[in-house]
């Protein structure tokens, strides 16, 4: 059995890296996308946002129109090889860090965007259009689970209840190694700097079957486990106990490993108080529907049901006035573009925010409050940044793997007053992301 689990375990770690990226590293049904990062198998998995979904289609480069139908983009690995711990390992070490080491491959894809898709709607945002509280998507642990290409698929015979798990895994000593990094970042930028840390748990943190062991560590304790290594100046917001009361809502997609962006809403909520920010609720937003979301599981585990019983990808689009420019990773070549993705439909409906991954967004709005926001993301980080419009006068996007800017001379040229590494938990626990940033400090 152990040896079972903890192939299983290596092999959604190698599945997963083969996917990275969402936009890059996520984009949806991309599965000629090369691996890119994982961090405990979830991290690449969590990556592969879109890369997975309809391993026909891909997701397009940010500097796609929304009136654009083709692009071609070139997958990036940010790193060569990179360092991934399971979840049957880590528990298993008693602290004591097991690491694997997997070689990733870069790759080009093409892409082609539906247009004045039928199946989005928009509409004024109101109560009963919250999945929280139509009352009619209410969501609970699964029966049953079983490993099925890398990933566990639970309830596979219980019709629209399937729903697929990525792992996790992540010990003291990887805890350390990220946060490290982020001291290191708090130390070079000052006091008149303000740092957070905020985690998203994966799924498997509240849906894996009771009684099935060797799919995550505690995700809680992953995310408590920073406050001993952080200094005293670095807030970090405890995103779980954001998340725990909302478990029978919509928070995650059950064909895909990301989290929603209902999810992203009560983190990004959770995070404006840490930071002392306005924040707007989704009645002060635009609600939008797309229905038929097939996601990443499908092409993890081949199972069928997963097209069969698609999600429901419901988003919220900000009200004020705000401006979208993207540049390439050295911010540079700026270009105009928007924030959101209206093409991006069935396997690609992730897309739909940033709808890459490899640029750099400056986000530019009418809040004055002289804060500017720099957010350091995977593709979890992507559903988080229309929050972020009504609470702060400028937001610059950075995915920590596709970011080639020196940071010491960034943050002065964009005036930085907060600094949010905002991602899934997965990258905090990935030793080459926390590589990656350090790189670029200095």
């Amino acid at each position: 059995m152990k040896r079972t689990k903890l192939m299983a375990a290596v092999l959604a770690a190698v599945l997963t890296l083969s996917m990275a990226g969402c936009g890059n590293e996520v984009s949806d049904s991309d599965s000629s996308r090369a691996a890119k990062d994982t961090t405990a198998s979830a991290s690449s998995q969590e990556d592969s946002s879109e890369a997975q979904s309809s391993a026909s289609e891909k997701e397009t480069d940010s500097s796609v129109s929304e009136s654009e139908t083709t692009t071609t983009t070139t997958s990036k690995a940010s790193d060569s090889s990179e360092t991934t711990t399971t979840a049957s390992e880590s528990s298993s070490q008693s602290g004591t860090e097991k690491t694997t080491t997997t070689t990733k491959q870069a790759s080009a894809t093409t892409t082609k965007a539906q247009t004045a898709p039928q199946t989005t709607t928009t509409t004024a945002a109101t109560k009963a259009t919250t999945p929280a509280a139509n009352g009619k998507e209410t969501f609970s642990v699964p029966q049953s689970g079983q490993w099925i290409g890398g990933v566990v698929v639970c309830d596979r015979n219980l019709g629209p209840k399937i729903r697929g798990l990525i792992s996790f895994g992540g010990n003291e000593s990887l805890a350390q190694y990220f946060c490290s990094m982020v001291n290191d970042m708090k130390k070079m930028v000052g006091s008149g700097v303000n740092v957070y840390t905020m985690g998203a748990p994966v799924s498997s943190a509240f849906y894996t079957p009771k009684g099935m062991t060797g799919v995550t560590t505690d995700q809680h304790k992953a995310i408590t486990d920073l406050n001993k290594f952080l200094r005293s100046d670095v807030k970090n917001v405890d995103t779980y106990a954001a998340l725990a009361p909302h478990t029978s809502e919509y928070i995650y997609f059950r064909t895909d490993h990301h989290w929603t962006e209902l999810a992203a809403y009560y983190a990004a909520e959770a995070f404006a108080k840490t930071a002392g920010v306005p924040f707007k609720t989704l009645s002060e937003m635009q609600a939008g529907v797309k229905k038929g979301f097939t996601g990443s599981m499908h092409y993890y585990s081949n199972c069928q049901e997963f097209l069969t019983y698609p999600d429901t990808y419901y988003y919220w689009k900000p009200k004020n006035s705000y401006t979208t420019t993207y540049y390439n990773g050295y911010f540079q070549g700026a270009r105009a573009g928007s924030l959101f993705y209206d093409w991006a439909t069935g396997s690609s409906c992730y897309l739909s925010v940033l709808g890459t991954d490899d640029t750099i967004a400056e986000i530019k709005t009418d809040v004055k409050n002289g804060r500017t926001l720099v957010l350091f993301k995977d593709s979890y980080g992507n559903a988080l940044v229309p929050y972020f419009v009504g609470s702060f006068e400028k937001i610059y996007v950075l995915d920590m793997r596709y970011t080639h800017v020196g940071l010491k001379n960034f943050y002065k040229q964009v005036g930085a007053t907060d600094i949010l590494f905002g991602s899934s938990l997965s990258s905090f626990y990935t030793t080459s992301r926390a590589d990656g940033i350090r790189a670029l400090m200095y």
